[in-house]
């Protein structure tokens, strides 16, 4: 019987490790392009108001839109929308006047105003309410969008800061910023962010919800979660983005001259008592403002105790017009804190 020897041995080793390495490179390829390729063939067929954004934005209102959007609860309930020359759901605006105040509010459906109509939204309800105080010059821009979370707000605000030059910029935080959009498809790049393999990252991600029912196996993949609690794990990359995202608003803001402040808000589903289930990620992003130095409101304390319900749009979920009443009251109190001479 021939034995083999240690140089054949090796031969076969580099030849496994070559050929192993050729079959992955050929499969990552092939992944990555027929993902690229089914991406843009996956984009909803209400979508003609919005535009496609490569990178972390994902996508963004066209100018000048105009549409309904339905309920989450009951979509037979319709809600119109209209959409200003730089994508928000706000007024045109002109060049910013010598002598005014501008503040910008940067959020998600909660600062645009889901299922309630715009003059209803609270930073439209808190610029009302400065005229009304005697304070016309200070504008309250509503710079909310559905379905963003953090990264994608942390580029909206690139963009807003030179167009309206605020002094301050409030971020309203809500319990799903970590989370992936799920308005529109996230590119590949951006759901694969985190991995140098987008193949492996797809295998074990498949494996872990189709096989073993569990997260098994390491995976990197930018998923929608079940419960927003599980991008604030420890060991989660979402609740680090979401972080980090913050911190550069913040110098985003400072650098453009204007202050940088975060109000954390209550999910409005939630019995806003001890049964509120999102307790979690309250605390952390309040602690985030005490590590980056940015003050930071919780409102789920200016709200506890009281009836849920009564603040809630039932056919959909989302805070109702009373709710965005009293937010606007609280953001014009820190307004004025501010700017009120």
């Amino acid at each position: 019987m021939t034995s083999i020897t240690g140089r054949e041995v090796a031969n076969r080793l580099l030849l496994l490790t070559v050929s192993t390495v050729f079959a992955l490179g050929c499969a990552e390829a092939i992944f990555r392009w027929h993902t690229e390729r089914t991406f843009a063939a996956r984009l909803p067929p209400w979508s003609e108001n919005l535009m496609v954004v490569r990178g972390p934005q994902v996508f963004a209102f066209r100018p000048h839109a105009a549409g309904q959007f339905p309920g989450n609860a009951d979509q037979s309930r319709l809600f119109p929308y209209r959409i200003n020359a730089h994508g928000l759901r706000d007024r045109d605006r002109p060049a910013k006047k010598p002598g005014s105040t501008r503040v910008l509010v940067i959020g998600d459906s909660y600062t645009w105003g889901y299922a309630v109509a715009e003059e209803e939204a609270f930073p439209q309800v808190a610029e009302r309410l400065l005229r009304d105080r005697g304070h016309g010059e200070i504008e309250v821009i509503n710079g909310g969008v559905p379905d963003y979370n953090s990264r994608q707000e942390r580029q909206l605000l690139e963009q807003l800061l030179p167009i309206y030059q605020p002094d301050a910029v409030f971020l309203a935080y809500v319990v799903n910023d970590a989370e992936p959009p799920t308005a529109m498809p996230v590119p590949p790049e951006e759901a694969y962010r985190h991995s140098r393999s987008w193949f492996l990252t797809e295998a074990a991600d498949h494996l872990n919800r189709r096989v073993f029912r569990r997260r098994l196996l390491p995976t990197t993949k930018v998923n929608v979660a079940s419960s927003y609690l599980e991008g604030f794990e420890t060991e989660s990359v979402k609740w680090k983005d979401s972080r980090e995202a913050i911190r550069q608003m913040r110098d985003l803001s400072g650098a453009a001259g204007a202050s940088f402040r975060v109000m954390m808000m209550p999910d409005f589903t939630q019995e806003f008592d001890d049964r509120y289930a999102f307790r979690a990620i309250h605390d952390a992003v309040t602690t985030w403002g005490g590590e980056l130095n940015i003050p930071t409101d919780d409102l789920l304390d200016h709200f506890r105790g009281e009836d849920h319900q009564q603040l809630w749009v039932p056919w959909d979920g989302h805070p109702n017009a009373e709710a965005h009443r009293r937010i606007a009251e609280f953001l014009v109190t820190r307004i004025l804190e501010q700017f009120g001479g």
